[in-house]
């Protein structure tokens, strides 16, 4: 349809336009017809009106006023005869050159000249009351105005009733002229509904096939064939529209592979996460602390390292699971500090506040050891004197609120600007060579980024300090739809 305008508004448009062009000729038609007949038939109901009135006038107003001078109760100056007189001619004029009187011209020629004999019988009324005529001679003269008056009534109702037999006629033509119009419109009017319904087929398929287009390549998209493309000839808004879908499409693909690159990333963030927890200087420290404490002959110290290192490499394992409850998280972090309280007895303390309501909470592992493995070497390891990492975690109106605290040496508001830019950025290649960095940056990093994948952006670490204050770092989860978490 090369004919149609490329938008869909344009179409519709064109559409509204082609039927009110077909359906205007027959408006106009019927729209003539019905002023004209209802000019007709209010130019004769006013001229009924008109000629009723006058005629009301002359049978009731004039008579009493002639008997009033002839009785000579009031002047024929004063009577305001000829006021009145005048009046009538002036309407009787009007009546007698009206386009709808035009058939009745002749009888109102007959009412006016009728009205002139009245007219004449009036001034000789006046001449006989001015020369004070005998009253005998004035009485005959008002029974000949009485005679002429009834002669015009009678003449105007003459009037009234040939323009009743006009309206009659006109009726029957008026009928006629609608029948004739019936005739003539109802064939019209077939026709516009046959062209306005071609139209609007024609308009509404030029519409609807490039939808159904867009439906087709929409449903191929939903069952995950991002590769389908739509291309469409017309021009418009959904041509612009395939041309988003295909876009869409196309950004859907790069964001899965996107996504698909990322889970391997996160994957790989949390391997290097685990490597961390099981490095050999880590493994050699627990084990150099278990023989000295069996060298010692402190056996139950060996129990306790013993049995802290299985519980947390067990737990470090917990069968591949990606989520665990918060009680074997917070056993996790507990028996890391418990190893590392044998090596660093003389400056470590550390307190576990957790809400047990929440202790089935299915959370992210891996989140608490290594904010507690960050404080421990870049906080209380510096200090000279013993110091406090204090771990708690609660109801939140959010969700779970963490919080990992320490009394440690604290940082400045520059390095911990760069704490912070680093945890959203990455270790830089300075700090992984900086073996005493590789904490702050690889383990914050980590659970940051974790935290931001696994939850959302705004679940990212919170890390207060100042110089001599030590540091807080705290995270808050967010409720999350019902999750299975594997007892390990």
């Amino acid at each position: 349809m090369r004919f149609l305008p490329a938008g869909i508004r344009g179409k519709i448009i064109v559409s509204y336009v082609a039927i009110f062009l077909l359906i205007l000729p027959l408006l106009v038609a019927q729209s003539v017809t019905g002023i004209r007949q209802a000019n007709e038939y209010r130019a004769i109901l006013d001229n009924l009106g008109r000629a009723s009135r006058l005629n009301t006038t002359i049978q009731t107003e004039i008579e009493p006023i002639v008997w009033d001078i002839v009785a000579g109760k009031i002047r024929f100056a004063t009577s305001g005869l000829q006021g009145l007189m005048a009046d009538i001619r002036r309407q009787m004029d009007g009546l007698r050159l009206d386009h709808y009187s035009r058939n009745n011209r002749t009888l109102m020629d007959v009412v006016l000249r009728t009205t002139s004999t009245l007219e004449n019988y009036m001034d000789r009324l006046e001449r006989q009351v001015a020369e004070r005529r005998p009253v005998a001679e004035n009485e005959a003269t008002l029974e000949e105005i009485r005679g002429v008056v009834s002669l015009i009534a009678d003449l105007m109702q003459n009037f009234m009733t040939k323009q009743m037999n006009e309206f009659s006629i006109i009726n029957e033509r008026i009928g006629e002229r609608n029948n004739r119009n019936f005739i003539v419109g109802a064939p019209l009017f077939l026709m516009v509904v046959s062209i306005g319904f071609f139209t609007v087929w024609a308009i509404s398929g030029s519409i609807s096939r490039p939808i159904g287009e867009l439906r087709r390549m929409a449903s191929t998209i939903a069952q995950g064939d991002f590769h389908s493309r739509i291309a469409l000839k017309e021009d418009g808004e959904l041509s612009e529209l395939a041309d988003s879908m295909n876009s869409m499409a196309g950004q859907i693909e790069l964001l899965l592979q996107k996504s698909i690159e990322e889970e391997r990333s996160l994957k790989m963030s949390e391997m290097k996460s685990l490597q961390a927890q099981i490095t050999p200087h880590f493994l050699y420290n627990t084990l150099d602390a278990i023989i000295w404490a069996a060298e010692s002959n402190r056996s139950a110290d060996v129990i306790k390292l013993v049995t802290a290192l299985s519980s947390f490499f067990r737990i470090t394992l917990s069968h591949g699971v990606d989520f665990i409850p918060l009680r074997e998280e917070v056993r996790h972090v507990e028996n890391y500090l418990i190893i590392q309280q044998m090596r660093y007895n003389d400056i470590l303390e550390y307190t576990i506040d957790v809400d047990g309501a929440i202790s089935d909470e299915a959370v992210l592992k891996f989140l608490l050891q290594p904010l507690v493995e960050n404080a421990i070497y870049h906080g209380i390891r510096n200090m000279r004197e013993r110091g406090r990492i204090v771990v708690s975690a609660g109801r939140h109106a959010d969700g779970i609120a963490f919080r990992v605290s320490d009394t440690g040496i604290g940082m400045t508001g520059e390095r911990l600007e760069q704490v912070r830019r680093r945890i959203k950025t990455g270790p830089n290649a300075e700090s992984r060579r900086d073996e005493t960095q590789r904490g702050a940056g690889f383990g914050l990093f980590n659970v940051n980024r974790r935290l931001e994948l696994y939850y959302s952006p705004e679940s990212g670490l919170l890390i207060e300090s100042a110089p001599g204050a030590g540091t807080t770092v705290s995270f808050v989860l967010p409720k999350m739809p019902e999750r299975g978490a594997e007892r390990v």
